[in-house]
């Protein structure tokens, strides 16, 4: 149909809806055709002053209705810039080509000096029958012409109905925004629920770290007194035991020496678990570490029945840059373990290069062996095999835990292989330079500070060796009293440890004075000192609530449980590696 008078589009527009009608489209997609015909007919006329619409049904492939905009003007000057939509104009032009290309499914645009030719494709509803082009061409001879006027309202119904549309969907999406937001402020409370659970148990995990800290803390030194009691006797430095006296004693030895492993095992677990340990690095040769096994497990190695193999031909000259003590303790729980389930064969230690700059020693026993369906539980903490094979070998079920974390640590793996009743290989796997691989343990910083109060600078000395292993606290170191005055009154101080016997005056005096000062009625202070108290002594550490350490009694065990103990009160006990 031809575009020659302005009323032509609206025609063009009323037999797009029609046709669209005919071959199944439904109403919505029945407006997007008539609109989109209806504004490309506009810019014919308008800008090229007329043109040719046709309507094609096109059957190859997906059926599809393709209309056809045609014009003689002189083309798009802005071609590209309409094209990809960026042509801004202020009578509108190019917004009809961008909006149809919307409407339809496809849209083709070719433009120059002798004319523009658009082309729209809508393809059919995959559901319904395609008509022959006789049922189509019947249905529209027998359109009656409509008149303009009738076409222009039932245009205005149309838009109306689509406002109402429009408006239902605005409506829906207001909706839609308000669930939204109820179900993002039920997330934002669920994450606030969350983050208070997480503190929660942040602060559970640390209560637990604390107290097994402090419970192993008191449990080593009455054992390490049953030990070294036990030893004695065992030596005869109190006189002759019988046999039997003897056995029993040994029993009472072997027992607190199984209990003090046990806590150690579970101390070491606890500092892993709160991230307070750290590796000391330092570099050594397997040489010089498998002869410090030997020298270690040749006591332990009692059973005649039982070689202990250490064999390091592989890597003999290879040298590590790791942590030795973390290393060794790692092989001596797979090497106790070797020696406590073989009654007869052999315990072979060998290391062995492997790729990517790694080391992994293997620990392989010919004892009883493990269960295929057990391989899990022996990574367990406390996990302990039932079986009618292991009624007499004990163990705490901490030791490959432990081992397995300190790998971890170390940049490396742990895993074994076994078969029941012929034995038993335990593998770990670290780099020969761990340095790189370790992300080093970030503690925050914290502002408690701890004063140091001695002339003796080698007391101070040792004093600060021990509390740095056992606090990130800040340190300050006083050889005065009146040195302490100065930065207790420059530094908000947490914890004094405080020597007795100064040249200017008395700590105790000292102490007494400090209680009178506001704001230090209750500062802990811990007396360090080798003075033999007198009772009047005795009576004011008693009133003043004052702690005090003879620091020349007792053996250095005792005396850090002493230190620990008051750190651990304190809060101020970040648990610290210690060597034991």
């Amino acid at each position: 149909m031809n575009l020659s008078v302005e009323t032509d589009f609206l025609l063009a527009r009323q037999r797009s809806k029609q046709i669209a009608e005919f071959l199944g489209f439904e109403a919505q997609d029945q407006t997007r055709i008539a609109t989109a015909v209806s504004e490309i007919a506009r810019n014919a006329y308008e800008y090229a002053v007329g043109g040719l619409v046709e309507f094609h049904f096109d059957r190859a492939g997906q059926p599809s209705l393709r209309i056809v905009v045609r014009d003689k003007g002189s083309g798009i000057k802005q071609f590209d810039q309409v094209l990809d939509g960026t042509y801004v104009s202020s009578s509108g032009m190019g917004l009809g080509i961008s909006g149809s290309r919307r409407l339809m499914d496809d849209l083709q645009l070719d433009s120059s000096d002798e004319g523009t030719t658009v082309v729209m494709r809508k393809f059919l509803p995959r559901a319904i029958t395609v008509p022959t082009i006789k049922e189509l061409g019947e249905k529209i001879a027998s359109i009656a012409p409509q008149d303009l006027g009738m076409a222009a309202h039932a245009q205005n119904r149309e838009m109306i109905r689509l406002l109402g549309d429009l408006r239902e969907r605005e409506r829906e999406l207001s909706q839609l925004n308000q669930e939204l937001k109820e179900t993002n402020r039920g997330v934002m409370m669920l994450y606030s629920e969350l983050e208070d659970r997480a503190i929660e148990l942040q602060q559970a995990s640390e209560m637990k770290t604390r107290f097994i800290s402090g419970v192993t803390h008191e449990l080593r030194t009455p054992l390490n007194s049953i030990v070294s009691l036990s030893g004695l006797l065992i030596r005869r430095i109190d006189g002759e035991l019988s046999a039997e006296q003897e056995k029993q004693v040994q029993f009472i030895q072997r027992s607190a020496q199984n209990l003090t492993e046990m806590v150690n095992d579970l101390l070491d677990l606890a500092k892993i678990e709160a991230g307070k340990v750290t590796p000391r690095l330092s570099e050594f040769t397997i040489e010089e570490f498998f002869a410090a096994l030997r020298g270690m497990f040749r006591p332990l190695a009692t059973n005649e029945n039982v070689q202990l193999l250490i064999d390091e031909a592989d890597a003999v000259s290879t040298r590590l840059y790791t942590d030795e003590a973390k290393l060794s303790q790692i092989l001596r729980n797979f090497i106790s373990n070797a020696l406590k389930f073989t009654e007869r064969g052999v315990v072979h230690v060998r290391a062995k290069l492997v790729g990517d700059g790694g080391i992994c020693f293997s620990v392989r026993d010919t004892g009883i062996g493990i269960a295929g369906e057990n391989k899990d539980v022996v990574w367990q903490e406390w996990g302990q095999i039932e079986s009618a094979q292991r009624p007499k070998y004990k163990g705490s079920g901490l030791g490959l835990p432990l081992a397995r974390q300190l790998a971890t640590l170390l940049g490396g793996t742990t895993w074994f292989e076994s078969k029941l009743g012929e034995g038993s290989t335990f593998y770990v796997e670290i780099p020969t330079a761990v340095a790189p691989l370790i992300e080093p343990v970030v503690r925050p910083e914290r502002d408690d500070v701890i004063l140091m109060v001695d002339d003796d600078e080698v007391a101070r000395y040792i004093l600060r060796r021990n509390l740095v292993t056992m606090t990130s606290a800040k340190l300050l170191e006083a050889s005065s009293l009146v040195e302490a005055r100065r930065l207790l009154a420059s530094h908000t101080v947490r914890l004094i440890f405080l020597d007795i016997v100064m040249p200017e005056e008395n700590g105790l005096s000292f102490a007494e004075e400090l209680r009178m000062l506001p704001g230090k009625e209750e500062l802990p202070i811990v007396l360090v000192s080798s003075k033999t108290l007198t009772p009047d002594e005795q009576t004011l550490i008693e009133r003043h609530n004052l702690i005090y350490i003879n620091k020349d009694r007792g053996d250095a065990e005792d005396q850090r449980v002493a230190l620990e103990r008051v750190l651990l009160n304190l809060g101020l006990n970040d648990l610290h590696e210690t060597e034991r």
